[in-house]
């Protein structure tokens, strides 16, 4: 409980790190898979402060999303929200509308006292990953790739159409 809450803050205790150069094996409670292999670009997407403000629980901007993932039709996407701890693939996947969930194909894996970053960057290792971006709102967990994959938004605000350009830009021309 305790890591969580630092790691909310931005905080990691200092006993443990990631290293980000290599792709360890993982124990066997932290196995996961992609549903498949991406065809194309990957969005690596959070929810709460993405889709809702803070933690509302509401996806009132999941539409907003919706619509510009159909108009990015070769983007896949991969859920890097802490409500993969919470929620089943399937549950995620049932959030959005029924022609977008096979375009849902897995979530990034739980490291221990790691970055978002570095799970995102395992899965994008594991999978050859070229091109992706992460829609996540707490952009202190993205040290290294802030600058060049992250698209923050704001947490009591969620994505905006500024959010969704600048994901265009980092995505569109892959899609």
């Amino acid at each position: 409980m305790l890591t969580a809450l630092l790691r909310f803050v931005g905080l990691r205790p200092a006993a443990a790190t990631f290293a980000r150069e290599s792709s360890p094996e993982l124990p066997r409670t932290l196995r996961w898979q992609l549903q498949r292999p991406p065809r194309g670009p990957v969005l690596m997407l959070d929810i709460d402060g993405v889709l809702h403000p803070g933690q509302s629980g509401t996806l009132i901007y999941l539409p907003l999303l919706e619509t510009w993932l159909r108009e990015q039709p070769g983007v896949d996407v991969v859920i890097s929200s802490n409500w993969r701890e919470t929620h089943t693939l399937d549950e995620l996947r049932a959030f959005f509308s029924d022609d977008l969930r096979p375009r849902v194909i897995g979530c990034t894996p739980v490291l221990p006292d790691a970055h978002r970053e570095d799970e995102i960057l395992f899965a994008v290792r594991e999978y050859g990953i070229r091109t992706w971006a992460a829609l996540d709102d707490r952009a202190q967990e993205f040290p290294a790739t802030a600058h060049s994959h992250l698209v923050a938004t704001e947490y009591l605000d969620g994505i905006t159409a500024h959010s969704l350009l600048r994901l265009t830009t980092l995505l569109g021309a892959h899609a």
